[in-house]
């Protein structure tokens, strides 16, 4: 298995983890009195951290790669068991998740380009 289709699985096995299973074991795990902070903490502690990881993964190879960070973005609005519910700020938070991961991304390569020993 080469490098990219083995980034493509690390990618979708963390975006699976983060938009369903993590949501799914802390209805389980988490006992009622805190379950409102850890439903609070995945979108914003969890998953921005999923951006970031994700988009300095597809910096590795941003050409073939670059789908990853928004495929974060969309699988939070498809996956995220409040988007059941209607809620309109999924969307916003999936938008807001994808411009993580490229930032991340972008800022990975600038730097890896700057920091590059001259031949």
């Amino acid at each position: 298995m080469n490098a990219t289709a083995r980034a493509s699985l690390i990618a979708a096995a963390a975006i699976a983890a983060a938009c369903w299973a993590v949501p799914a074991l802390l209805v389980g795990a988490v006992p009622p009195d805190a379950g409102m902070f850890a439903m609070m903490a995945l979108p914003y502690a969890l998953l921005p951290i999923t951006a970031v990881a994700l988009g300095l993964l597809a910096a590795g190879s941003a050409r073939t790669l670059f789908w990853v960070p928004a495929a974060l973005g969309a699988a939070f609005a498809l996956l995220f068991p409040l988007a059941v519910e209607g809620s309109q700020d999924v969307a916003f938070y999936g938008i807001f998740y994808t411009a993580i991961g490229y930032v991340a991304m972008g800022l990975h390569v600038s730097m890896a380009k700057r920091c590059r020993p001259p031949r």
